[in-house]
């Protein structure tokens, strides 16, 4: 079992309105090909830099998530088959040690619709291997 990382973008029609069996349906495929759940975030509505499928606003939907390499596969063709996800992209996460510290299983948790996670500069320089000598500062 490995540690994975979903992003998914749905309509914003089904999200309004039916947002709680959205969610519910892409933990029922991630769990119907074996996947444990650890995290689900709503990251909310966004307006899409280009239209998409015919969408120019889409809401953001995170779910950390442990399964098999062998799943991934069923589990990408089934969320191509459904109507509510616009866009996903779920990417193996090397993070394990953060969620692990998450503890229990969180569900359905919801954060405000406004507001973006802060990640520092330092952060990102040290996420990315950038030497301090190539910042913008010193450029």
């Amino acid at each position: 079992m490995k540690l994975y990382e979903g992003l998914f973008l749905i309509d914003n029609v089904h999200a309004n309105t039916d947002w709680d069996n959205v969610v519910g349906h892409i933990h029922d495929i991630l769990q119907k090909n074996g996947a444990e759940i650890l995290k689900s975030e709503k990251w909310g509505e966004r307006k899409l830099a280009y239209k998409i499928k015919g969408h120019k606003r889409g809401t953001y939907l995170l779910i950390h998530f442990n399964t098999k390499n062998t799943a991934l596969a069923p589990i990408r063709r089934d969320l191509q088959l459904s109507d509510s996800i616009i866009r996903f992209l779920i990417i193996k996460d090397t993070k394990i040690e953060d969620v692990s510290q998450i503890g229990a299983v969180e569900r359905f948790v919801e954060k405000d619709a406004g507001t973006v996670p802060e990640v520092e500069d330092t952060e990102l320089l040290k996420e990315t291997n950038i030497p301090a000598a190539n910042t913008a500062e010193t450029l």
